[in-house]
């Protein structure tokens, strides 16, 4: 009995087992079949994505020159560190944790970078760290077999050879923004691209810009590179070639030095921008790679705003540079006589109220040369008397003054120039025929930019011709396939007895005894110009410290008849124009002049100065 019942539950077993392997290869034989059948061409795509690769060929942006040819801007090689999350065998905190410690970033701050690319494509790199060193390189080929999704990735990064010369002029380029990418100017760039942010990288950015290219790779299960299927290089950008003179642009550079404030040199006969110098300045490199949270917070929290172009970007009231225009404006109204006098005590009273001159004593009996050469605040009232704010508003608008130059760089200020409708429009309330006394010599409500003031003094210079700012000229953007827009050209009218008369008078600011402009005298070159001090603070005011000097300008041109070159500079705070500011157009304008002689030396300008240094004349 027991032995049956044994023999029984034998066989049982025995049939169950044999169900259960027969099940176990059933279910095996359909995962065969639903595999490699049912599911040949999934798998097989996926084969062929684990073992092919694209790997994108970054192209380098176009260099940036001056007129000569001499590079401002190139590219460098460089190395990032890259992740492609596809087929990683890790999650995305796992690669985090084995590759902080090697590469100096936090895991948090890995995990930061990789959230923010998170819904691109998972074949597509995402940059861990940029411009990498060589111990960071080691440490990735060092781990490629336990971080196969590793990689180093070259890329073409943007250098500027000046350092900080030139940056307001070259801009800088950094990484496009989510709220670029749906902007229709960037609909073709991807997350990660470059893309010009400020100055002419911004202006020509489609220029500059190059196409990437891309080679097809084949990989094993480490993502290791095993043979190449396909490649089509990268395109390099366009080379711009700018109407900028390095040694120009040195030359204010090193004058203005630390101070803050603005110089700008243009060719008025063709509106080509020569020079443009913005202090304080900044460093583009730091923008090439992705900029430390120092280095931005130091940028912005500077009250000096290093970011700001002061060429174009900043307005400022003209000061005694405006009474070469209101000189103009008078006698093309004809209101003011060039033989005609005022008698200038220091002071002159205009409806009930009183105006001083600079000069205490006052400078006694002027005409219209006087007045230009000595800056008399008193004459130049009675200008503005005469005219009224309109008029004053029609003829300096018409000069070129408060509104865009049309200069190729973005975010250029227009100024302003008042007038009896901006005031009821902007504040709702009448102009007072007080508020155009302080207008006539360039104060109150006027002001302008340094561009606008070089772009006005060469056209009033020449005749009443403007020719519209430039640094690139657009013919040369025409050849290579771009479209461009054409160069504005003004004429308005302007007597040459006009030109004739206050040129001489510009020519006595700088050249003759006792002219606020001495220190801008080049022997050989006859120079004319204005200075200028533009009140901070009011007179009555007992503040103290520099930050309440009043800002120092001089605009010139040489030479006086004819003129090739229109120099303005403005320095904040520096206190009177003919101490401050003249020395700096002197450097410019030397720089020019000896250059055009054959006579440049690349010494000249520590030169200039060291004299600048000896010479203390008063404005």
């Amino acid at each position: 009995m027991r032995q049956r019942e044994e023999s029984e539950l034998l066989r049982w077993r025995s049939s169950f087992i044999g169900y259960v392997i027969t099940a176990a290869l059933l279910v095996l034989f359909f995962g065969f079949w639903n595999h490699q059948i049912v599911k040949s061409t999934y798998y097989a795509e996926r084969a062929e994505q684990n073992r092919v690769r694209d790997i994108t060929l970054l192209a380098p942006r176009g260099r940036i020159y001056d007129r000569y040819r001499r590079v401002l801007a190139d590219n460098r090689p460089s190395y990032n560190i890259v992740l492609i999350r596809e087929s990683s065998p890790h999650t995305l905190e796992q690669t985090a944790a084995m590759l902080s410690p090697g590469v100096g970033i936090s895991i948090e701050d890995l995990l930061e970078r990789i959230n923010r690319r998170r819904r691109d494509p998972k074949f597509r790199p995402i940059v861990l760290k940029e411009d990498v060193s060589v111990a960071d390189i080691a440490f990735v080929k060092a781990h490629r077999y336990e971080l196969p999704e590793i990689s180093v990735e070259v890329q073409p990064r943007r250098r500027y050879l000046g350092i900080e010369m030139g940056a307001h002029v070259l801009g800088y380029v950094g990484e496009v923004t989510e709220a670029e990418l749906i902007s229709p100017e960037f609909l073709d760039y991807k997350p990660g691209d470059q893309v010009g942010k400020a100055g002419l990288e911004r202006q020509y950015n489609s220029v500059l810009r190059g196409k990437d290219g891309f080679k097809r790779i084949i990989v094993n299960n480490f993502g290791r590179e095993m043979g190449k299927l396909l490649e089509e290089p990268s395109i390099a950008g366009n080379d711009l070639f700018t109407t900028l003179d390095l040694d120009l642009q040195r030359a204010a550079e090193d004058l203005i030095g630390e101070r803050t404030g603005a110089a700008v040199a243009l060719d008025p006969r063709t509106g080509e921008v020569l020079a443009m110098v913005s202090k304080p300045s900044f460093d583009p490199n730091l923008f090439a790679t992705r900029i430390s949270v120092a280095d931005w917070g130091n940028l912005i929290s500077d009250a000096r705003k290093p970011l700001q172009n002061r060429v174009i970007q900043n307005h400022y009231s003209p000061g005694s540079v405006f009474k070469v225009f209101m000189a103009a404006s008078g006698l093309e109204a004809d209101v003011l006589n060039p033989l005609q006098t005022v008698f200038c005590p220091g002071y002159a009273s205009f409806y009930g109220h009183t105006f001083a001159c600079w000069k205490k004593g006052g400078h006694g009996t002027v005409g219209l040369h006087e007045a230009i050469v000595n800056s008399c605040n008193v004459f130049f009232y009675n200008v503005g008397k005469e005219l009224g704010i309109d008029r004053i508003s029609k003829y300096a608008t018409t000069m070129g003054l408060g509104r865009k130059t049309g200069v190729d760089l973005p975010s250029e200020d227009a100024g302003l120039i008042p007038s009896s409708e901006w005031k009821q429009r902007v504040f709702k309330t009448a102009w007072y025929p007080g508020e155009t006394i302080s207008v006539s010599i360039g104060q109150g409500a006027v002001s302008v930019t340094p561009m606008q003031a070089a772009w006005a003094m060469g056209g009033m210079a020449s005749g009443g011709r403007l020719k519209q700012p430039h640094l690139v000229n657009p013919e040369e953007i025409k050849k290579i396939g771009f479209n461009a827009r054409e160069l504005r050209s003004e004429q308005y009218q302007m007597h040459e007895s006009t030109v004739d008369t206050v040129g001489r008078a510009m020519w006595g600011v700088v050249n003759e005894a006792g002219g606020t402009g001495a220190r801008a005298r080049i022997d050989g070159f006859d120079v004319a110009g204005k200075t200028g001090t533009a009140q901070v603070i009011g007179k009555q005011a007992q503040a103290k410290g520099d930050e309440f000097e009043d800002h120092a300008w001089f605009v010139g041109f040489a030479p006086y008849r004819n003129p090739e070159i229109v120099v303005a500079v403005f320095i904040e705070n520096g206190g009177h124009g003919g101490e401050a500011a003249a020395p700096v157009a002197h450097a410019i304008l030397e720089t020019y002049y000896k250059k055009k002689l054959g006579e440049f030396d690349g010494d000249l300008l520590t030169k200039i100065a060291q004299a600048s240094e000896n010479k203390k004349v008063k404005n």
